[in-house]
């Protein structure tokens, strides 16, 4: 199981569900769904372009049994065809194994921060951002409307779960932390894309 080669999204359109978590073990995590950067925009054939429940009802469908989704990767930028085994009895929760949220994947790169500097002993050195391979792609407190820099000064000193990508590593991570004002942090359209 697992991906392939670019396809073409059936129906085309910026819509789809944004794997927000996998949980490992899981049909989703067998197949290689990546949390945060992929979007599952059809089933079995079938354009998921508005929030309903097709999903739901083809997974249904196909418990037990070898279905094909397809996923855009805003990392890559391409769309890739995976196949999964929906199941209730993988050992965790849910059919598949993941959260999602029903979303437009249209600039979904732009709001993704680059850490340039991490000052020593600073709230972002506690919490572990590391300068020039880490990327903050948002944080669980987050708002579709909220800047990165909006978003710091609004919760300066405050607890936060940052969703971190490490692109020597390429891999995400959820890093919790006070994270301050003293990362100095660029705003670039995307992880680059050399390293994929």
């Amino acid at each position: 199981m697992g991906g392939s080669q670019s396809v073409q999204i059936p129906g085309g359109g910026t819509e789809g569900y944004h794997v927000l978590k996998v949980l490992d073990s899981s049909p989703a995590y067998n197949a290689g769904l990546e949390a945060y950067f992929d979007f599952i925009v059809a089933i079995d054939g079938v354009r998921l372009n508005q929030e309903n429940d097709v999903l739901k009802q083809i997974l249904q469908k196909y418990m037990d049994q070898p279905v094909k989704l397809t996923v855009y990767s805003s990392k890559t930028r391409l769309t890739r065809e995976v196949t999964l085994v929906p199941t209730s009895t993988w050992g965790g929760q849910g059919s598949l194994g993941v959260s999602i949220r029903f979303c437009s994947f249209e600039g979904a790169a732009e709001n993704v921060w680059h850490v340039l500097e991490v000052h020593p002993n600073s709230p972002a050195a506690q919490a572990g951002l590391l300068p020039h391979t880490d990327y903050i792609l948002g944080s669980d407190a987050m708002t579709g409307d909220d800047d990165l820099f909006s978003f710091i000064e609004n919760n300066n000193n405050k607890q936060l779960k940052l969703f971190v990508y490490n692109s020597e590593q390429d891999s995400c991570r959820e890093g919790n932390g006070c994270v301050g004002i003293v990362v100095v942090i660029w705003k670039v359209w995307g992880p680059p894309h050399a390293k994929f």
